[in-house]
């Protein structure tokens, strides 16, 4: 696998908070919001893990019907969204 600029790691950790900012309050999965940058799972999970150690996405562990087994679900921290609506 090639590698990726640290610049272009970033400029795609945007873009997922985009894709999450549209969906606010809904989670998304790891492989919907792959689906929407156009990448893999794995790199997008590693896009995901970087946000949330910024404290701009949660992960969320369970829903309705229990805790998730072998997928994530994700959504904006309010905090960030809270940023991104006072910005735009």
């Amino acid at each position: 696998m090639s590698r990726i600029s640290e610049k272009a790691f970033r400029k795609i950790a945007e873009n997922a908070l985009v894709v999450l900012y549209e969906q606010y309050p809904a989670a998304m999965s790891t492989a919907k919001i792959a689906d929407e940058l156009a990448r893999d799972n794995e790199f997008t999970l590693r896009v995901m893990d970087f946000l949330k150690g910024k404290s701009l996405v949660i992960r969320l562990a369970e829903g309705r019907h229990g805790a998730y087994s072998s997928w994530n679900k994700w959504k904006m921290s309010p905090a960030a969204y809270k940023k991104y609506s006072e910005q735009g």
